[in-house]
């Protein structure tokens, strides 16, 4: 993790929020490790948000485990339960 990197979703650029994983149950292959899942949520711009509908977010787990740059201290609670927001870089993202 990069102790001299800020993470605020008020001052980043490009970077976007996924408020909403879909299909959990059919999107992820546990045996190899892969996942292809639609999202719902925002691109956010030095604090401006543009809303994300039916996108997609592909990859695998342990490329993702490896590419997580922070965690917030603080949790955060969700519609689905209490947890910190996980700041991960080069997502393979794909949608309008």
């Amino acid at each position: 993790m990069e102790a001299d990197r800020t993470f605020s979703l008020n001052s980043a650029e490009n970077v976007i929020l996924i408020d909403d994983l879909s299909a959990l149950h059919a999107g992820v292959n546990a045996l190899q490790g892969s996942f292809s899942l639609p999202f719902d949520g925002w691109l956010i711009n030095n604090g401006e948000k543009v809303s994300i509908d039916s996108a997609t977010i592909a990859g695998d787990i342990r490329d993702l485990l490896q590419s997580i740059v922070y965690v917030e201290p603080e949790a955060e609670l969700t519609p689905s339960g209490v947890c910190p927001r996980v700041w991960i870089e080069n997502l393979s993202i794909t949608g309008e």
